[in-house]
C-alpha cells in the first residue's frame, strides 16, 4: 500500500514545474499556482474524508474510491494545454488525492503495535515507491529520447499508478464503517490548543512551505545548469534513497534522542541543503544537498507525526493525524508553492529567462533558520500520554 501510494506523486512532483514551464509554456507564477492547487484541496478534503470513514465506509474502501477518481482525473490532465482548465482539473485531482495520505497512515498505524518503533520501517516502502518510479520513468523511459520529448508521459504514469492502487485496495482488509470510535473533533482541537501542540502545527506549516521550494525549484534549476533531463529524476531520487535509509533507522535514533532533538536536526538539514544549492559550484555539491532529504523529511515531519500519535487517544488519533496533514500538506504546501512561484518569477530575467537561483534558495534557508530558533526556544516536549 505504501509503495503504490508514493509512486503516484513520485511520477510527477519532481518534474512538474519543468513540464509546466518548458512543455506547456506557463510562467513561473502560473506554475506555482497550479502546484498549489492540491494543497488548497488538502485543507478541506482530508477532514471530509475522515467524516465519511467515520460514518459510512472503511478507510480501505475510501482509499479505493479516492484513487479511482484521482487516476481518471490525472489521465484527463494529460490532454490539457490551457492554464484555466489545467488549474481547475488539478484542484479536482487534489480533492481526490489529498485524503489518501491520512488514510494510508491511519491504516498503517491501526495495524502497528509499536508505532514509534515500527512506523518508520513501514513508511520507508512509500519512499521505495518514489525511488522506483524515478528510475523506471526518469531514467529508463526518458533515456534516448530528445530533450523533453517524453516529459508529458509522467502524467499517465501517475494516473495508472492510482488506478492500480485502487484495484489493490480491494484486497485490503476492511473493517465495517463506524466500527472504530468516531473522531471527536472537539477533543482534537483541544489537544492542539496545548502550547507545544499548537506550536508544532505552526512549525510544520512553515517547514512544509520550505520543503516546497525544493520541489518547485529543483528540476528547473538542474535544467538551467545543463543537467541532462534523463538524470533529473534519478538525481533527485538520491533524496528518496537517503530517506529509505534514515526511515529504516528512525526507530533506533528516536530511542536515543528526544523528538525535539530529532526535529531540530531535521530543520537544520533542510536549511543546510538550501545553502548548498545557493552556493553550489558544481553538480556534485547539489547532489550532496539532495542527499540530505532523508534527514529533512524523517527527522522533522515523521517525528512530528509520531509525536502527535503518542499524545493522542484512540478517539482523537485519526482526527489529529488529519489535522497535522492539513497544516503540512495543505496550508504549508499551498503557501510554499505560491511563494516559490512568485519568488522565481521575481528573480527571473525578463529577457534571458534565466532565474537567479542563488537568491531563490536563500529565501527558504532564512526561513529554516527562523524555524530552528523558534523550535529550540519555544517547544517544550511532554511525556507520552496517548492511549
Amino acid at each position: 500500500m505504501m509503495f503504490l501510494q508514493y509512486v503516484v506523486p513520485g511520477a510527477t512532483t519532481p518534474i512538474l514545474s519543468l513540464y509546466l514551464k518548458d512543455h506547456l509554456g506557463f510562467s513561473a507564477s502560473q506554475a506555482g499556482v497550479i502546484m498549489a492547487m492540491p494543497a488548497a484541496a488538502a485543507i478541506i478534503a482530508p477532514l471530509l474524508a475522515s467524516r465519511v470513514v467515520d460514518r459510512w465506509m472503511s478507510a480501505a474502501r475510501m482509499l479505493l474510491f479516492c484513487h479511482l477518481a484521482a487516476g481518471m482525473v490525472m489521465l484527463a490532465l494529460y490532454q490539457v494545454r490551457s492554464f484555466p482548465v489545467f488549474v481547475s482539473l488539478f484542484f479536482v485531482w487534489g480533492v481526490c488525492f489529498a485524503p489518501t495520505f491520512g488514510l494510508t497512515n491511519a491504516v498503517a498505524l491501526h495495524h502497528t503495535t509499536d508505532a514509534r518503533r515500527d512506523f518508520g520501517g513501514i513508511r520507508l516502502w512509500g519512499t521505495m515507491g518514489w525511488l522506483a518510479v524515478a528510475w523506471a520513468f526518469g531514467y529508463f523511459w526518458m533515456r534516448g529520447a530528445p530533450s523533453g520529448a517524453r516529459l508529458a508521459h509522467a502524467l499517465p504514469v501517475s494516473g495508472l499508478a492510482s488506478l492500480v492502487l485502487a484495484a489493490f485496495a480491494l484486497t485490503l482488509r476492511a473493517s465495517p464503517a463506524g466500527s472504530g470510535p468516531p473522531a471527536r473533533y472537539g477533543e482534537v482541537f483541544r489537544l492542539f490548543l496545548r502550547p507545544e501542540m499548537f506550536l508544532l502545527c505552526v512549525l510544520n506549516l512553515l517547514n512544509g512551505a520550505c520543503h516546497q521550494f525544493y520541489y518547485f525549484g529543483m528540476s528547473p534549476y538542474l535544467s538551467q545548469t545543463h543537467f541532462p533531463d534523463r538524470f533529473i529524476m534519478p538525481g533527485m531520487s538520491l533524496g528518496q534513497l537517503s530517506e529509505v535509509i534514515v526511515l529504516g533507522l528512525l526507530g533506533w535514533f528516536l530511542a536515543r534522542m528526544s523528538m525535539k532533538t530529532a526535529m531540530l536536526l531535521g530543520v537544520a538539514a533542510q536549511g543546510l541543503r538550501m545553502v548548498m544549492f545557493a552556493f553550489a559550484g558544481n553538480h556534485a555539491i547539489v547532489l550532496a544537498g539532495i542527499s540530505l532529504h532523508g534527514f529533512c523529511y524523517a527527522f522533522f515531519f515523521t517525528a512530528a507525526y509520531l509525536y502527535v500519535e503518542s499524545h493522542s487517544t484512540r478517539a482523537t488519533r485519526a482526527g489529529a493525524q488529519q489535522l497535522l496533514t492539513i497544516m503540512m500538506s495543505g496550508a504549508g504546501t499551498l503557501a510554499g508553492f505560491l511563494a516559490a512561484g512568485w519568488t522565481a518569477q521575481y528573480l527571473t530575467h525578463p529577457v534571458t529567462g534565466l532565474t537567479d537561483y542563488c537568491s531563490f534558495w536563500l529565501v527558504p534557508a532564512g526561513l529554516c533558520a527562523f524555524i530552528g530558533l523558534w523550535l529550540a526556544l519555544g517547544f517544550h516536549e511532554r511525556p507520552e500520554t496517548g492511549k
